[in-house]
């Protein structure tokens, strides 16, 4: 009798995502040394790729200790967590706690280190709307509905704050993509946009710098002398790479020519320094994140609430990779989102790999049984065709 093992679909799936996701999370550790070699040179700060670790340590131990959990624990953990988070929100704006830099105060100094509380809420409010949506299936439609939009539209804000309206654009997105996965009904998108867009009107008046950015990209479309000075670098870095490019830690944008090299352009810099063929093999590997991550979630399309807390934090990941993408190309402005996995940041690495070990989570199950192939004439003869135990 001839038996061959086979090697589920969404086994193959799992592991081409985890490949592709160690891939990124290799690639980012080199570019982050790479681009950050000319502040060590003249000892600006010899120390970005020792904190690069240290997150990628503990973001690594998050991933796998989330990936373990029980579901049960993290949907009961899932309200207080979120409740410390927004505790965070709020007091980072107050002086005395949160550190101002460049004119925002969105961070926590812990020694040498910084914590970014907004960007935990892109995990953190999916989350918390998972928990609230399975908590109150049977109760007052309108009132999950209100409590729903309520925090759909003030987590974001509150992040708008400090400021950072590139990150509140990604949570308001994030929240709005669950609810619409999980099948809440139109009026709360409706309603929510009618609530977020008036606030971002007097944002651009309260912060009208917010509002240049938008104008000066408008005005330098097609009109290349009109670019801003760090999309001219972004794209110059890009070009000057060609296919091969100028080779790994030989790139010259990068010699504080190109600003933010080493966290929002990191992209430019591997397109300067590894060519079209880096830059495709991002592309590719990200790409690999979507299909694998959405062949993945299918496994868990018959429990909603978590299937759509799986896709939205899949589509989170994907979705900020290619704004980024797209920012560094100069096809949307400017809106100081880093790219997940590659860009130096503590905050959002170690965000990151929690939400890759929160998907991990959500789609396992119990270790699938290899099943025997039997040919038909082997179960006429008499063959016992029953799974092996």
């Amino acid at each position: 009798m001839n038996v061959t093992t086979r090697i589920p679909s969404a086994d193959v799936a799992r592991l081409t995502w985890q490949l592709a996701i160690l891939l990124l999370v290799g690639l980012g550790t080199v570019m982050v040394f790479s681009s950050t070699g000319y502040a060590r040179s003249l000892e600006l700060n010899p120390v970005y790729l020792g904190r690069h670790l240290v997150f990628l340590l503990v973001g690594g131990t998050g991933c796998y200790v989330v990936g373990r959990l029980p579901r049960s624990l993290l949907l009961r953990l899932a309200p207080w967590l979120f409740l410390l988070g927004v505790a965070l929100l709020l007091l980072v704006l107050l002086p005395g706690f949160g550190s101002r830099i460049n004119g925002a105060r969105r961070w926590f100094r812990v020694g040498p280190l910084s914590l970014q509380p907004a960007e935990f809420m892109k995990i953190l409010l999916p989350l918390f709307l998972a928990w609230w949506s399975l908590g109150h299936q049977a109760g007052r439609r309108w009132w999950r509905e209100l409590v729903g939009l309520t925090m759909l539209v003030a987590v974001p804000l509150l992040i708008a704050l400090q400021p950072d309206l590139g990150t509140s654009l990604l949570v308001f997105g994030m929240g709005a993509c669950y609810l619409f996965l999980s099948g809440w009904p139109l009026r709360i998108f409706v309603a929510g946009l009618f609530a977020v867009i008036p606030a971002l009107g007097w944002l651009m008046i309260y912060r009208p710098y917010q509002w240049t950015r938008v104008s000066d990209y408008l005005q330098a479309l097609g009109h290349w002398e009109q670019a801003q000075y760090q999309v001219k670098q972004s794209l110059l870095s890009i070009g000057s790479g060609d296919f091969l490019g100028t080779g790994l830690g030989l790139g010259l944008q990068k010699l504080s020519f190109l600003p933010e090299s080493h966290t929002d352009f990191i992209f430019a810099v591997i397109g300067e320094e590894l060519g079209l063929v880096g830059t495709w093999t991002v592309i590719a590997l990200w790409l690999i994140v979507l299909l694998a991550g959405t062949r993945l979630i299918q496994r868990i399309s018959d429990q909603p609430e978590l299937y759509a807390l799986a896709g939205t934090l899949l589509f989170g990941l994907v979705g900020q990779a290619l704004v980024n993408t797209c920012v560094v190309t100069s096809l949307l402005p400017p809106k100081g989102i880093s790219h997940p996995l590659l860009s130096y940041g503590g905050s959002n690495l170690l965000t990151t790999l929690l939400a890759c070990g929160l998907i991990l989570n959500l789609t396992r199950t119990a270790p699938s049984v290899l099943q025997p192939t039997v040919s038909a004439g082997e179960c006429d003869a008499g063959v016992d065709s029953r799974p092996i135990p």
